[in-house]
């Protein structure tokens, strides 16, 4: 019949080790076996607590991942072209990372205001300016190629407004709407902001707007005379408006898009790890892929906090 386990203990040839320890508890209880029985289980109690929590994936996080609403990139293409970085990410956070690609503004808004996101790399900069400004987000990152970010206003017109003034005149003759890409777009944002600007300086009205969802769809709007006017912030439409003969009316002004922003619940220390991750990928082979697969190659930078959300007031936040 087996030993119950404390008699099993008891019972058994001591090593070296289990002589130096009951040689060391036997001085400091006196010889007094049940304290010295006490004192050995709460030990081993406290080291197994103390390696449990030292084990690396214990804690899950929630990285966001948002592509914007008016490019046609689909929800299982971004998730892998984000696994790498998730994988380094919980790598360095000794945690695991719970990867959410969302799609939805109305979402993202949301779960920011409920915090329910621990790093978040997303398109648009009015989604992101809100949770910084509100202090429960931190500003980590920008990419490179998007801190000059504007939106073109493309036409037919022969017409150069120079000024604020000259172009909200010009859009008070009597032309049609403008056109623009999906309502809560941040291309969206940055022609209400401009058309908003111009109007004021003129003393007029500022003009409606046309929506089509996409980013592609704005020359078609143009050509097939639904506007006379319509913005885009995509450079390879601008690109291929202007090489096909047509002409940008005015552009708005910049701001930083596809920001990194990381949960303010999280240490410095975190905030540090995330913030140097995505500063450094463009510094090796291995990260430059990484970005490859994200369309970024040029990297990420760091963007003056402040600034950041200054641009909100201009945006009409």
């Amino acid at each position: 019949m087996d030993l119950p386990f404390r008699n099993r203990l008891e019972t058994m040839p001591p090593d070296n080790t289990q002589r130096t320890l009951i040689g060391v508890t036997n001085k400091i209880f006196g010889g007094n076996m049940m304290n010295i029985r006490k004192f050995l289980m709460s030990a081993a109690v406290t080291a197994f607590a103390a390696v449990s929590h030292a084990q690396p994936g214990t804690q899950t996080l929630v990285f966001a991942v948002n592509e914007g609403v008016t490019y046609r990139t689909g929800s299982e293409v971004i998730r892998q072209n984000y696994k790498a970085i998730t994988d380094d990410l919980s790598r360095l956070l000794k945690a695991k990372i719970r990867l959410d690609v969302v799609g939805d503004y109305a979402t993202l808004e949301k779960d920011l205001s409920a915090k329910a996101y621990d790093i978040a790399f997303i398109h648009p900069s009015h989604i992101t300016i809100a949770p910084v400004k509100r202090g429960t987000y931190t500003l980590a990152a920008v990419s490179k190629a998007h801190v000059g970010y504007k939106a073109s206003f493309l036409t037919k017109m022969n017409a150069q407004p120079k000024t604020p003034e000259e172009l909200g005149k010009l859009l008070a003759q009597g032309i049609k709407p403008v056109g623009s890409p999906d309502t809560n777009s941040i291309t969206a944002w940055l022609i209400r902001a401009t058309l908003r600007d111009a109007a004021a300086a003129a003393k007029t009205t500022a003009p409606t707007l046309k929506f089509t969802r996409f980013q592609d769809s704005i020359p078609f709007m143009v050509e097939n005379g639904f506007v006379d006017v319509a913005g885009t912030a995509s450079e390879a439409v601008v690109k291929e408006w202007v090489a096909g003969g047509g002409k940008v009316l005015t552009t708005s002004r910049p701001v930083p898009i596809k920001n990194v922003i990381v949960s303010n619940t999280m240490s410095k220390e975190s905030l540090d790890i995330v913030k140097n991750y995505f500063l450094e990928l463009s510094e090796s082979a291995e990260g430059q892929a990484k970005l490859e697969r994200i369309s970024l190659k040029q990297g990420f930078v760091v963007f003056d906090q402040a600034a950041f959300v200054a641009l909100g007031a201009w945006l009409g936040l």
